[in-house]
């Protein structure tokens, strides 16, 4: 039977190798994962078998107690006897730097037998033991080859940083020589800069005070034409103001005019106005007046009619009878 370190099985899984150590601390107590004698996980076909059991079930959106109780009801112990060993087979071409090297448990932390991984040891046969020895030959030396890669890291940092303080030291002395054998030379040589320096700023300056003169003297006459052209405009703009000003007034004067005259009409209409409706009210009682003459007039005429005809009605009855 083959067996697959951690990123081998993520690898046929096509799932991270951070998920089955996580399905691994989470599921603890029933997944049963075989370790060889350093403590180191090794993966076989049923367990990689198992944990796409596992990814189908979470693809098909179960929760994790679900997973739990199908793992409570899949777990039974697990008896390995001598007299039917598996075959382990490592493949050399595999780095064993990948093996999920987790911490063999101590036994003496206090833990239930439920939650206790079962550890198997897989000796059984001899090609089972020497595939198993030349697993451990390899980790022993690559473990050899990293201890060594790191005790020269080690001892080349330790003889770059004595290099370092050496090399520094002598760089110091010389430079302080140096220092003091030029310092002379140095003055001098920056005595006569200096003085060079002041030299050239003279002259710049010297320029500079002429520029800044035919500037003040371009600048004082665009002044006097800014000058003389804002009075310009100001006695233009005060001419203009008090021509605003006198069509200003005669306008208002010409609207007060307008609205006096406004008000003597409006007052005009609104007399005659009244008059008008005293004249109707005059004329709407006097027609009033006649309107209640006429009606008595007519009613009286009416009165006299029925009279007359009672009258004669009576005065017909009396001849028959």
């Amino acid at each position: 039977m083959k067996a697959y370190t951690i990123k081998e099985a993520a690898k046929e899984i096509n799932i991270s190798h951070g998920i089955i150590r996580k399905w691994v601390k989470e599921f603890d107590g029933l997944l049963d994962i075989p370790r060889t004698k350093q403590g180191a996980r090794i993966y076989t076909e049923s367990e990689i078998e198992l944990f796409q059991e596992i990814k189908q079930r979470f693809a098909n959106k179960e929760s994790k107690e679900s997973v739990r109780e199908w793992l409570l009801i899949r777990h039974e112990p697990v008896v390995k006897t001598i007299s039917e060993p598996e075959e382990v087979t490592v493949p050399m071409d595999s780095n064993p730097l990948d093996n999920d090297l987790d911490p063999v448990p101590n036994p003496d932390e206090s833990e239930s037998p439920e939650t206790q991984e079962i550890s198997l040891e897989l000796v059984s046969s001899p090609e089972q033991e020497s595939a198993i020895a030349t697993h451990e030959l390899l980790n022993n030396a690559n473990l050899f080859f990293e201890a060594m890669d790191t005790y020269k890291q080690t001892f080349l940092s330790e003889v770059k940083s004595e290099i370092r303080s050496v090399v520094r030291k002598e760089v110091l002395d010389e430079v302080k020589k140096e220092i003091q054998k030029g310092s002379c030379i140095t003055v001098k040589s920056l005595s006569d800069a200096v003085y060079k320096s002041s030299e050239n700023t003279k002259e710049e300056i010297k320029e500079l005070s002429a520029a800044i003169e035919k500037n003040g003297e371009q600048t004082t006459d665009s002044l006097k034409y800014l000058s003389n052209s804002i009075a310009n405009v100001s006695i233009e703009t005060a001419e203009e103001i008090y021509s605003l000003s006198k069509q200003v007034a005669e306008t208002s004067e010409g609207l007060s005019h307008y609205m006096d005259v406004t008000n003597e009409e409006i007052t005009n209409l609104t007399e005659a106005i009244t008059k008008e409706r005293e004249i109707h009210l005059e004329e709407r009682e006097h027609l009033s007046r006649e309107i209640i003459k006429r009606e008595a007039a007519f009613q009286n005429m009416l009165t006299s009619f029925r009279d007359v005809a009672a009258t004669k009605e009576k005065k017909w009855w009396k001849f028959w009878s």
